[in-house]
């Protein structure tokens, strides 16, 4: 009589990385920085006030006994990080831990003043409009399989065309659209030298982004400021009746320039044509197993010159934001990285429309916060000396070089991005 022996595998709790070790550090670190904050930040009694401009005062705390308190929480998920238990949930508290920190940073920041929360976060979706805009053009490139850093260029080219042709034609409409066209021509120079010519995608993004510097600073010096064709002015917001007058997400969501209102747009339309129809199906697979979508009949160069082309329309209307939507004129290299920022966004968002949305509100609200700290002009504790305003402005793109070594290795780009196709 045979018997038969049955192995059975016990898993083990998982235990801790390095990655783990590093973030229940930094969570230490955070609570410790909180505590600090309301030790020395705040006085006793100083009350942090949060504001709408149509309901008043929305809630008030207690500056100093809410930072212990958000403190003490931040180092209370620090040591349940390191209890096996909750390993599943260790995700779940590193967002905690940011919702903390931000939340934490304002209620210091507005100690002893009064913060008005539907401009914070008006202003954060503002800035978050370029970044999302780019990152929609990244996407569309590279989840065809063409890597595109040139979305800073895009954008610049953009800007400029905006200026010029809001001059030209008194409108500032025919500016918008021919931001955009300029942006998608340039995205076309870029793919016919990634496609055609096999030109290395990232040589070819950088050539794009230089050329735009010098030329734009020409055309500018040599020809719109000399035809007094510079200052064209600036996008109105646009007022939804009746959505408007919502009590705090009126002002937010139906109160916006031009730019913001496409931006929204785009990101329903975007997500919903790459991941919910035929042609973002074959789109994908171009940028995933070109080879296997040539044998079911996609003409994969030519459908990556659309989606190039398409993300370079995009990237310039991002452009015009800068110049039609904030200033009115244009400036020297006046997109500021923003570019290379959407690149980060699209990165943390994982290639998603909706993940790169919420990685630019992530990095607008950062910008949106430096501006105000710049207002307000908080006095660090215990050196008891303002925080200077340059490495406020540096906020943002530190956050960016923090968001982007984060997410090394977590995230997967489309298999074949960068690399040329030939029919065979």
């Amino acid at each position: 009589m045979a018997v038969q022996a049955r192995t059975v595998s016990v898993s083990e709790a998982p235990g801790l990385s390095r990655r783990d070790i590093f973030v229940t550090i930094l969570m230490l670190l955070v609570g410790g920085g909180i505590l600090i904050l309301g030790a020395f930040g705040t006085q006793a009694g100083d009350q942090a006030t949060f504001t709408d401009q149509k309901l008043g005062t929305l809630f008030s705390l207690s500056s100093q006994p809410t930072l212990y308190l958000m403190g003490m929480a931040c180092l209370f998920m620090a040591g349940m990080r390191l209890y096996r238990g909750f390993a599943a949930l260790r995700a779940w508290f590193g967002l905690a831990l940011a919702v903390l920190a931000a939340f934490a940073f304002l209620v210091w920041m507005s100690s002893g003043t009064t913060l008005n929360v539907p401009g914070m976060i008006q202003a954060t979706l503002t800035a978050a409009t370029p970044l999302t805009l780019g990152a929609m053009c990244g996407l569309l490139c590279e989840r065809s399989g063409i890597i595109n850093i040139a979305i800073e260029g895009m954008m610049l080219f953009g800007a400029f065309a905006g200026v010029a042709f809001a001059a030209i034609f008194d409108n500032l409409w025919m500016g918008l659209i021919a931001a955009s066209l300029l942006g998608g021509a340039m995205a076309g120079v870029h793919a016919v030298l990634s496609i055609k010519y096999k030109v290395d995608q990232i040589i070819s993004g950088t050539v794009i982004n230089i050329l735009a510097v010098g030329a734009t600073r020409f055309l500018n010096l040599r020809v719109l400021e000399p035809a007094g064709l510079s200052t064209p002015g600036t996008f109105d917001a646009i007022r939804i009746p009746v959505l408007a007058d919502i009590p705090i997400v009126g002002p937010i969501l139906f109160e916006n320039q031009p730019t913001t209102y496409i931006m929204l747009i785009l990101l329903v339309v975007v997500n919903y044509v790459v991941f919910f129809t035929p042609w973002g199906l074959r789109m994908r697979a171009c940028g995933e197993h070109p080879r296997a979508a040539d044998t079911v009949g996609v003409a994969v160069n030519r459908m990556r010159y659309i989606s190039v082309v398409i993300g370079g329309l995009i990237a310039g209307v991002g452009g015009a934001y800068f110049s039609l939507g904030q200033v009115g004129t244009f400036e020297d290299g006046m997109t500021r990285g923003q570019g290379f920022v959407a690149l980060a966004a699209m990165i943390f968002g994982n290639w998603n429309p909706f993940g790169a949305f919420a990685a630019a509100l992530l990095f607008g609200f950062a910008n949106a916060l430096q501006v105000k700290m710049q207002i307000l002009q908080p006095v660090l504790p215990i050196i008891n000396v303002p925080i200077p305003p340059e490495f406020l402005q540096m906020a943002p793109y530190i956050l960016t070089i923090i968001v982007v070594a984060g997410v090394v290795g977590r995230v997967r780009p489309p298999a074949q991005e960068g690399k040329p196709y030939e029919k065979q």
